[in-house]
């Protein structure tokens, strides 16, 4: 029983179909696929409008989500760096499953790619939370309270988002 309940759990994957939606920055962008368009997504709107052969569209699409998570996170990352005095440490994306984003030793932040599905202030919490690592390496409440200042959003609520809807982005 307890197994059954587990995996009704589970997220169902969604299948990326020309005329189906995938989540972007919190709202759901419609697929206008053609053959005859350009390759590349361009987003108009609510629509991510793009071409070439359906068999490759998931992987487009995919890819394009990454370009996308990268830009966004960089601009998130540039901006608290600079609002707590710090350089702008080497950003990389991840596909972990357990973490939303981490922070090196070294000075490398990682942020889930996925995130770029979230609403924006659930992904700028993040980014927020491994920049206040690069003055606290660790949880403590002078960290917390870096963290409360850096970020201009309700923790408590970007937590919750992600504990409520996290697992929905992997699908």
């Amino acid at each position: 029983g307890w197994l059954a309940e587990q995996l009704g759990k589970v997220p169902e994957r969604q299948a990326i179909a020309p005329g189906g939606t995938m989540p972007f920055r919190g709202r759901d962008l419609r697929i206008d696929w053609h053959a005859e368009a350009p390759r590349p997504p361009r987003l108009d709107g609510d629509r991510l409008t793009c071409g070439g052969p359906v068999s490759s569209l998931d992987g487009r699409l995919r890819r394009w989500l990454e370009s996308q998570a990268l830009d966004l996170a960089g601009a998130d990352l540039d901006d608290y760096c600079a609002r707590v005095g710090l350089p702008v440490p080497m950003l990389r994306l991840s596909r972990a499953r357990r973490r939303w984003g981490s922070c090196s030793g070294r000075k490398c932040i990682r942020v889930n790619w996925r995130l770029v599905m979230a609403p924006d202030s659930v992904r700028r919490s993040v980014v927020a939370h491994e920049v206040a690592h690069l003055v606290h390496f660790d949880h403590s409440p002078a960290f917390h309270a870096l963290l409360s200042d850096l970020f201009e959003g309700d923790i408590g609520a970007a937590d919750a988002w992600l504990k409520a809807q996290g697992a929905g982005l992997y699908s």
